[in-house]
């Protein structure tokens, strides 16, 4: 399934830039974005990002345009040094949104990012494992993925995929896996290759619960038309190791939106994802 994020302002009609803004307007609306979405196969949208104190009523609100379009719901959340129970509380209205049958919901969230690695590991697994155990009790249709993100100077870094396969371990939970980044792992790679390998490996791919994909060209989270990254690189490794999960744009529209229209962005990049899907018998 290839699904795609959308910033909540989007989802509320209320944009947070120009950018975002150009978005809405040249679909004329979210109901009408949400609507070519799915006829273009997109079958599930992203809800990014979530804030630890966001509001619950706005959440439920974006959860409903998605599930009203027929889209399944992903969350892209922030880990913060809040209670499991309060995190989730904030989710609820959404999460009692979903109808019977769908799909457990991938919550994507970055490691802690504070300068201190070692601190921020401890806090990171302590984080993931109070929320996991917490989801777990209460039975909620969530798993947590923990995404490799993008480091920024030539050393050991617990954001890389080992960094973040490391962690997802210690933790040691079923409903606790990975988000696979596509375009951060890319970006590693070319910015400091004596570190970063150019493929995961699989015991990364094999936790993989999550992915987000967009191309690098000046900077990340460009659309697949408009940057580099080997798709069908990432795409076949996942499939070799099993992974049938949501294949999932994440475009920021406020980084290339003079350059590139939001709409042939987005058109574009689920056309050549649908593409490459298609060659190993995906959808």
């Amino acid at each position: 399934m290839i699904g795609t994020s959308l910033p909540l302002g989007v989802l509320t009609q209320n944009p947070a830039c120009e950018a975002d803004k150009r978005l809405l307007d040249d679909y004329g609306g979210i109901r009408a974005l949400l609507t070519a979405f799915r006829e273009m196969d997109v079958g599930a949208v992203e809800l990014r990002s979530v804030k630890a104190h966001a509001d619950a009523n706005m959440l439920a609100a974006c959860a409903r345009a998605v599930l009203d379009a027929d889209l399944a719901v992903t969350i892209h959340a922030a880990l913060d040094e809040l209670p499991a129970e309060a995190f989730f509380e904030n989710l609820r209205p959404a999460l009692e949104l979903l109808p019977e049958g769908h799909p457990i919901v991938p919550l994507t969230v970055h490691s802690m990012k504070t300068g201190d690695e070692m601190r921020d590991r401890a806090a990171t697994v302590r984080l993931l494992s109070a929320w996991g155990r917490f989801a777990a009790r209460r039975r909620l249709p969530v798993k947590l993925a923990l995404e490799n993100n993008r480091i920024h100077r030539s050393s050991l870094s617990i954001v890389d995929c080992d960094g973040v396969i490391s962690t997802v371990r210690e933790v040691g939970l079923e409903n606790v896996g990975v988000c696979f980044d596509f375009g951060h792992l890319y970006s590693n790679f070319v910015s400091y290759p004596e570190c970063t390998p150019y493929l995961p490996g699989d015991d990364f791919l094999r936790a993989a619960i999550h992915t987000h994909i967009h191309a690098l060209a000046h900077t990340t989270h460009y659309p697949l038309t408009a940057g580099k990254l080997p798709l069908e690189e990432y795409i076949g490794q996942l499939n070799r190791c099993g992974y049938r999960g949501i294949y999932n744009l994440e475009l920021e529209c406020g980084r290339f939106w003079q350059e590139v229209d939001p709409r042939e962005a987005f058109e574009g990049s689920v056309a050549a994802l649908k593409g490459c899907l298609a060659r190993y018998g995906e959808e």
